[in-house]
């Protein structure tokens, strides 16, 4: 009778469990569902460190301090189910989220980003900064998002299409949110707000 017990709940646990959640399943969920990060990471400016992950931490960050300035790399691993397919970036706050200052950031792409044998062990070859020593860099320019909180961010500049792109099907997308002039403060969610990219329907 216990176990009976034991196991209706264990079935009712799973059948109450959120079924987008972002932590599991995303490759499976990509056709349709919007993808979330594969990896976040906080990238201070002045030294090159990074941290990833970086949980209930500001994300982009300007205050006038050099030692202080904070970009933030996402990546994501798009499915190659995806071949052919448009994709739309877009990026959500909500009310718990935070966004100040110049409520700015500009939009770049990566070369070479942090791929998924990515450790400690190799942070010291890799600088977005850097691409003639290590020949990965901050690239292109794709736009420049206003955020607000709650809410989803408006493109006040954009370039290439942008948000709006050619889903990258079977690689790794490495995007670069950089803070807009001289004070700026932006945090999100990992894995549940801030940017995902959204697969968009087939043409009829």
């Amino acid at each position: 009778m216990k176990l009976t017990t034991l196991l209706v709940s264990a079935a009712a646990a799973v059948l109450a469990a959120p079924a987008s959640s972002p932590a599991g399943g995303i490759t499976s969920r990509q056709s349709d569902g919007p993808i979330y990060p594969h990896r976040t990471f906080r990238y201070w400016v002045q030294t090159g460190d990074l941290k990833e992950d970086p949980q209930d931490q500001l994300l982009v960050v300007k205050d006038g301090n050099a030692a202080h300035e904070t970009t933030t790399i996402v990546t994501f691993d798009v499915s190659p189910d995806l071949a052919g397919r448009r994709c739309k970036l877009q990026f959500d706050l909500w009310p718990r989220d935070v966004s100040t200052g110049s409520k700015q950031a500009d939009v770049f792409t990566v070369i070479d980003p942090p791929t998924h044998d990515f450790s400690a062990a190799t942070v010291a070859k890799w600088r977005p900064a850097a691409l003639a020593e290590t020949q990965r860099s901050r690239d292109i320019h794709q736009g420049r998002i206003s955020v607000q909180v709650p809410g989803s961010a408006v493109w006040i500049q954009s370039f290439h299409g942008y948000p709006e792109f050619d889903c990258p099907a079977g690689k790794l997308l490495g995007l670069e949110y950089v803070g807009v002039n001289d004070e700026v403060a932006i945090r999100w969610d990992i894995g549940v707000t801030g940017p995902i990219i959204v697969p968009l329907p087939l043409p009829l």
